[in-house]
Parts: structure tokens; C-alpha cells; sequence
């Protein structure tokens, strides 16, 4: 048995496939989260059911990529159930497509979502009238309680409910549509393939209408019992002026606060894993004949152990439990409202801001979630601004290193950034076609979810042990064996050519031109370096400001192909040796 799983934006729908499966999809309080389609089973009754959670749209007729998705879909998959999940504070709206799926012929179950928050805003619905009403079972559901969680999977168990008609006969003693006009459709859409153009005609606003009236039907408005403290809350955040400035200060204060953290946990991770390293280093001594190998591997592993867990592991899980608190608060879409005219600068919306948060965790699922941009030239901006400017969690936390080892200039290596992310986004805008503003879906502001902001840093995080640990490892034995073996000798004829151009001695050029595998192993070369404050801050600023890493390369081709990529590159050279020579001739 195929079930679909469809509904508006940021009404729950994953929330609800983990709490129906037990999955551990990842959630987020903003819209966009899912992007593709999602698969998940459940046996009930020693019968195998899969379902599919899809893209929130507003109505499968209209354009998009995942109204795409989703007509592919119900048209060449066999969907047997339809799950309509609805956010119950906001019925008339997700009403409206409900009933376009009801005129696909296909079984539905409508699930009112978010039921708590609905009877916590003084809002009580009639589920028993809805159904009689739609002709198709109504389920009163909460995701975070499990409310509603028993009667679905019952009439999941019986199996496919048949479609019947008669929703019109339910509400035509309400008010009374003339679809028979000339120059329209009938708007009966049950024998149209649902992959024809969108027909704006009356049969849309019949639609509108029928969900307006319905929910007037079935629901009533009491006294909100709403926690008070969170209603005032949200009422400043949502001002315009008050609220851009404090969720300003709000990512300043994170920012800061990770930068400290950072400071302060280096020096008793280092301690701690101090005496393991001259254990290491004693181990693989004692073990190995005395050599060219045993002395790489018996300062590069130690090396390799000390940078990840000192450095690049704090960074990780701060950025992790950020990001993850920040996406389920709501915070994120408020960002994206407040940013709403920065980012016309750049020529893309206010959304903006949520891939770009992304990436400061991990560049890669960033990439993914440009799909929530809504035209091909924003994603293309953003991806490329991703790519080439934004540092992931494990990038600052190394860069912080060779900032304080070098005495680097912070105000420079951060104006650097800054510049060139504001220069880059304006010179990207004005090369795109420039489109209509976007229409913002501003999410509940809630309490986390603590269950969902553990799994999400649980996600998150163990990228550092499958991930980032490994790579660092064997970049660190690989960079000590490239110095013990003299073979960064050859890049000696390079020496003058790169102090002349950038100001930076050849092995530190050697770095730059590693971020095309990892940015954040780069900086691993400048460690071993004697470098002065002015060479470390304009390699530093090389260094991030460069080229998209391998996975980054992959992703990129995926989402909008390879002459995209191509261009990004060319970009990223042209930005770091654009930076590079800059800062050599304005640093005294």
C-alpha cells in the first residue's frame, strides 16, 4: 500500500510521518525543509505501507518545481491513500487544497495537524461535521503529543477508503457558484490530467470560497490561552523596525558567543588529550622501525588528533545546537522578513537567509535547501555566494586557530568577507533577470522541541567522526609528509611570483589551492608555517574567501549542473586572487 503525504508549508507533515513511523526525518519550524521526496514504512497488521512525504505547496495546479514533483507523482506512481495533512489554526487557507485533491478521485484522509496550538488559540473545530462535510474521515492530530496518532493508524488498517462525491451537495445550500459561465471551464477538474497549465478561472475562486465557508462551518474562535509571555514575544519580534534589530543582535550575540567558546574549550581539550598524544607518538615509535615513515606518522597522527577535537569539534556541535534551536523556534523565517530589503541588493528575497544560515553549519545540505528559493537566478546567487564566501562549522573553528596563532587581524580577515559577500551578491544581481517579490509563510513562534533539536545535533555532529576526523587525519599525514620529505621544495620557484602578487610565501599559496578539496583542511598547511600577522591575515582571507569543496562541487552539479559549477569556480580563483592582491597593496 503507497500513501502520499501532502499538504501546505510548515504544517507538520515530516513531524507527522516520524510520529505515524517512528522515522527520524529531519524537522524544521520554517518552510521548505522537505525539498524532495521522503520515504518511510510502517507495518500495521503484518501489512507492508510505505509513505511518501512530499514538498508543501499551496495548490498541485500551480507551477513549481514541487508541484512538479508532486503531480509526477499521483499520475505515474500507484498512490492507493492520500494523508491531507492541514494545519488546524489556519483551516480556510489549507482547506483549498484539500479540495483539489478530493477531485483527483484518489482516497483522502484529512489530518488537522497542530490541534494543541489550535485549542491553546481559543480555536475549537468540529472534526465529525468536516467529515460529513468533505465525505472523506477527519482526524483531530498532534505531532508533538501523539493525540490522534490511534485513530489514524485504525483507518490506516482498514485499508483504502473509497473517494465519494457530494462535497458540493454538503455546502451548495450555502451559496450558489455559476461555473457555466462562457469562456470557462466547468471547474470540474476530475477527468483533467493534473499536469495541464493552471487555469485561473472560476473554478479557483469557487474553491477559496468553499474553504472559507467551511471553515466558518466547523469552527469557532474562543479566548486564546496561548502562553502570554510567548504571544508578547512574538508581537516585538514581528515589528519591522524592533524586530530586524533585535534578531541582529540576536546572531551577533551567537556569533560571539561561539567565537568564545571556541577560545575557551581549546586549552582543556588540549590537556586533556595531551598525554594520549605522547602515548601515540611513544606507541607508534616503540613500534615501527626508525625511519622516514615512522617519523611522519609519529608527529602527523598526534597532530591530526589535537586540531580536530581542540578545534574543529567545539565549532561543530556550538554551530549544531544553534542552528538547530534557531530552526525550531521560527526565528529563521523572521530573519528572512527582517533581511527582506538586504537581500534585494542582492537580487534574491529575504529567504535567503535560511540557506545561508545553513551553511554555516555544513555547506553541503545548504546547497539542497537553495530549493526553497523561488526562481532558478536566486538559487544560482546563492549557491555561488555559499560556495565562495560562507565558512562551514569546521572552517571557522580552524580558521579561529590561525587567527590566534598568527596574531592575524580579525577586523580585516571579517570586512574582507563582508565586502566581498555584499560586492559579489550586487555584481551577481545585476547579471540575472531580476523577478516579482516573494510572498512570506511566517511559522508559529514556539518552544524547541528538545527530542528534535537532540536528533537534529545528533545528524549534524556525527559528520565529525565520519566525516571531518578522517579527512583531517590523513591531510594531516599527508601535509607532514609533503614537509619531511622536502617535496614542497618545488614550489620554491613559485616564491617570488606569489610575494610580488599576494604578499604570501609559496607553501602559504599551496594552501589556498587545497580548498578545492576541503576548505577547512587548508588551513592545516599554514599551522606548519612560520608566518607574520600580515602574510597569515591575507592567506587567512584567501583561504575563505576561495573555491566550493569536493562534496560542495557535487551537490552543485546535482541542483543546477555543470556549467554552473564551471562558473562558480572561475568566480572563486578570480575573488581569492582578487583579495589577494588587494589586501597586498592596502596592508602596510
Amino acid at each position: 500500500m503507497q500513501i502520499a503525504m501532502i499538504g501546505n508549508p510548515n504544517v507538520g507533515k515530516s513531524s507527522a510521518l516520524n510520529r505515524l513511523t517512528g522515522s527520524k526525518l529531519f524537522i524544521s519550524n520554517y518552510s521548505g525543509t522537505s525539498v524532495e521526496l521522503t520515504e518511510a514504512r510502517v507495518k500495521i497488521s503484518n501489512r507492508d505501507i510505505k509513505i511518501i512525504d512530499t514538498p508543501g505547496i499551496y495548490s498541485i495546479y500551480s507551477h513549481g518545481e514541487e508541484q512538479d514533483i508532486i503531480r509526477g507523482l499521483l499520475e505515474e506512481e500507484s498512490i492507493d491513500l492520500v494523508l491531507n495533512i492541514i494545519d488546524a489554526t489556519n483551516l480556510d487557507r489549507n482547506l483549498v487544497l484539500t479540495l483539489e485533491l478530493l477531485e483527483l478521485n484518489i482516497p483522502v484522509v484529512v489530518v488537522l495537524n497542530q490541534i494543541d496550538r489550535s485549542r491553546a488559540m481559543g480555536i475549537t473545530i468540529d472534526s465529525q461535521h468536516l467529515s460529513q462535510l468533505l465525505h472523506c474521515p477527519v482526524v483531530t492530530f498532534s505531532a508533538i503529543s501523539g493525540e490522534g496518532l490511534m485513530e489514524l493508524m485504525d483507518i490506516l488498517e482498514k485499508g483504502v477508503l473509497r473517494f465519494t462525491k457530494g462535497i458540493e451537495a454538503g455546502i451548495e445550500h450555502i451559496f450558489h457558484l455559476d461555473t457555466a459561465q462562457p469562456g470557462h471551464c466547468s471547474g470540474d477538474c476530475r477527468n483533467c490530467s493534473i499536469t495541464a497549465e493552471t487555469c485561473m478561472n472560476i473554478a479557483d475562486l469557487q474553491r477559496a470560497e468553499k474553504a472559507r465557508t467551511l471553515s466558518k462551518m466547523v469552527s469557532k474562535e474562543q479566548a486564546a490561552t496561548e502562553k502570554v509571555w510567548l504571544q508578547r514575544i512574538k508581537s516585538i519580534i514581528d515589528r519591522p523596525v524592533i524586530g530586524t534589530a533585535l534578531l541582529l543582535l540576536l546572531a551577533y550575540l551567537a556569533f560571539l558567543f561561539l567565537l568564545k567558546f571556541i577560545e575557551l574549550s581549546e586549552g582543556p581539550i588540549s590537556s586533556l588529550l595531551e598525554p594520549v598524544n605522547i602515548m601515540l607518538e611513544g606507541f607508534i615509535t616503540g613500534q615501527l622501525p626508525p625511519g622516514l615513515i615512522t617519523t611522519i606518522l609519529a608527529k602527523a597522527v598526534p597532530e591530526g588528533l589535537i586540531i580536530p577535537f581542540t578545534i574543529i569539534m567545539p565549532a561543530m556541535l556550538m554551530v549544531s545546537i544553534l542552528m538547530s534551536v534557531l530552526e525550531d523556534t521560527g526565528l529563521l523565517p523572521r530573519y528572512s522578513v527582517a533581511l527582506e530589503r538586504v537581500g534585494s541588493f542582492f537580487g534574491v528575497s529575504g529567504q535567503a537567509v535560511i540557506p545561508l544560515s545553513l551553511g554555516f553549519g555544513c555547506r553541503t545540505p545548504a546547497v539542497l535547501a537553495t530549493r526553497i528559493m523561488p526562481t532558478e537566478a536566486q538559487r544560482f546567487i546563492i549557491i555561488t555566494l555559499l560556495s565562495i564566501v560562507i565558512p562551514c562549522a569546521a572552517t571557522l573553528g580552524i580558521l579561529a586557530s590561525v587567527i590566534s596563532t598568527f596574531q592575524a587581524s580579525l577586523p580585516v580577515i571579517v570586512l574582507t568577507m563582508l565586502g566581498t559577500l555584499m560586492l559579489l551578491g550586487f555584481i551577481l544581481s545585476r547579471l540575472m533577470p531580476r523577478e516579482d517579490c516573494f510572498i512570506y509563510e511566517l511559522p508559529p513562534l514556539r518552544i524547541p522541541m528538545w527530542t528534535n533539536v537532540w536528533n537534529k545535533i545528533k545528524m549534524r555532529f556525527s559528520g565529525f567522526f565520519t566525516e571531518v576526523l578522517p579527512l583531517l587525519l590523513l591531510m594531516s599525514i599527508a601535509i607532514r609528509a609533503l614537509m619531511e620529505s622536502g617535496l614542497l621544495d618545488i614550489f620554491a620557484s613559485m616564491e617570488e611570483f606569489t610575494r610580488l602578487l599576494f604578499g604570501i610565501p609559496a607553501e602559504a599559496f599551496v594552501a589556498v589551492l587545497i580548498t578545492i578539496f576541503q576548505r577547512y583542511l587548508a588551513p592545516l598547511v599554514l599551522l606548519n608555517l612560520s608566518l607574520s600577522p600580515r602574510e597569515a591575515t591575507i592567506a587567512i582571507s584567501m583561504i575563505a574567501l576561495s573555491l566550493p569543496c569536493l562534496p560542495v562541487m557535487v551537490m552543485t552539479v546535482r541542483e543546477i549542473g555543470m556549467k554552473g559549477l564551471i562558473k562558480i569556480l572561475a568566480m572563486g580563483f578570480a575573488t581569492s586572487f582578487c583579495v589577494g592582491i588587494i589586501l597586498n597593496i592596502i596592508l602596510p
